[in-house]
């Protein structure tokens, strides 16, 4: 049984890169999508413990953000800093750490903003955009900075150009749900209040 289930996967991961070969942008883009609503039903998890019902549209939303602007712009960002950032040696000590430094200075912040900007439109709650983002922007940040400078670095030295995507999304579905329960909370002093919460409902 154990044989068959290595060779079902097998089959799997080398369907997927044919096809991540073949339609780089939409294998990119559905990767996406599934990671963010993965990540949103594990943020709901503790409260479906508690007896409450699963928010579909929440998922919906979260995930759409996911086909709508995480992957298309993850492939185009990635894209840039292999084709820009120490072209001659892509894996070396010093395109890692350029790389690196680049996306968490800027993409993160741009990222992170979008990302509420986003979620806050989906709902329908255009004027509550900025003041969500001054609300949540540098607490987000603080986490993100635990999380990704390390995963970037193991990023951008082993893991295939093609497949940053989908080894990005299998980092961040711990982090996705981080991000759900921000995006969801009313107001967030410290985001470790976020984790807290999470673990103290389960």
């Amino acid at each position: 049984m154990l044989h068959r289930l290595r060779h079902s996967v097998g089959r799997l991961w080398i369907r997927y890169n044919r096809a991540l070969a073949t339609r780089p942008l939409p294998v990119k883009v559905v990767t996406s999508t599934v990671g963010l609503a993965l990540g949103d039903v594990i943020a709901q998890l503790p409260l479906m413990w508690k007896g409450e019902s699963w928010d579909g549209l929440r998922t919906l939303r979260f995930s759409s953000f996911g086909l709508v602007i995480h992957g298309p712009l993850s492939h185009i960002w990635y894209q840039f800093l292999d084709k820009h950032i120490v072209v001659t040696a892509p894996k070396s000590f010093r395109a890692v750490v350029s790389k690196t430094l680049m996306d968490q200075l800027l993409w993160a912040p741009v990222f992170t903003s979008v990302f509420f900007a986003y979620l806050k439109a989906a709902e329908g709650n255009w004027g509550d955009i900025v003041p969500e983002i001054q609300h949540k922007l540098w607490p987000t940040l603080k986490v993100n900075w635990l999380v990704w400078p390390a995963a970037h670095i193991f990023n951008f030295r082993f893991v295939p150009d093609s497949q940053r995507v989908l080894y990005i999304n299998v980092i961040a579905l711990g982090y996705n749900a981080f991000l759900s329960s921000m995006a969801a909370a009313k107001k967030v002093s410290d985001p470790l209040q976020v984790i807290a919460r999470q673990r103290e409902t389960q």
